[in-house]
């Protein structure tokens, strides 16, 4: 005999608003790993369901000083890509990344989404916060803004997920599970680059083959 499958319970807040903070650096690995492209724009839709939304967060270092023309040209489309996100909406915070002999690292995003979370709780700006990370580092983070009677669910890929962040928040969101949703794969986006050069090249020939028959 089968038995029935529970249905899961959430309940929400009337008139429940929330916040989503989003660790770029920490989507960058997943997605990078995964090699997928995610739409934003798409992925706080998701994320915020019916909920009345007070701002969508995305964090992330920028190289900044005397750059190589390596990281000149990548810097430059980065910033492209956040002016992007401002323009839909999501406010973009940054801090300069430090720079090591291994390269450049992030350094201080974490405080700075925990110190933004921490004080829009204190503030009640908001009833439920959107934790877009698998950072474990955020724990004690959220079991204080829990403390504050604030919901907080976490979002991430299952490649950056950590645990015990799960096992902490109100709700786990596995992004895996939808990525079809926001997503696009990178191949795809090279498909087509790789397609609209061969209609080109091919529209070019037709045009020179059209003007010899005349």
């Amino acid at each position: 005999m089968f038995r029935k499958k529970k249905t899961k319970v959430v309940y929400r807040y009337p008139n429940e608003r929330v916040v989503i903070f989003i660790d770029g650096g920490n989507m960058f690995h997943a997605t990078n790993s995964l090699k997928i492209k995610i739409n934003y724009k798409k992925l706080v839709e998701i994320l915020r369901k019916d909920r009345w939304l007070l701002r969508a967060y995305f964090y992330t270092g920028i190289p900044s000083g005397d750059l190589p023309k390596d990281v000149r040209e990548q810097l430059r489309k980065q910033m492209g890509f956040l002016k992007e996100l401002q323009n839909l909406g999501i406010k973009v915070k940054t801090m300069p990344l430090k720079k090591t002999p291994e390269g450049y690292i992030e350094k201080g995003i974490d405080i700075l989404i925990a110190t933004d979370m921490i004080s829009l709780a204190f503030k009640n700006a908001y009833d439920t916060v959107i934790l877009v990370s698998g950072d474990s580092d955020f724990v004690p983070v959220v079991e204080k803004i829990q403390d504050l009677g604030k919901r907080v669910e976490n979002a991430s890929f299952k490649k950056t997920s950590s645990y015990e962040l799960r096992r902490v928040c109100d709700e786990f969101i596995l992004l895996d599970n939808m990525k079809h949703k926001f997503t696009t794969p990178l191949n795809q986006e090279e498909r087509k680059a790789e397609k609209g050069i061969f209609t080109a090249i091919l529209k070019k020939l037709k045009d020179l083959f059209r003007g010899g028959k005349k």
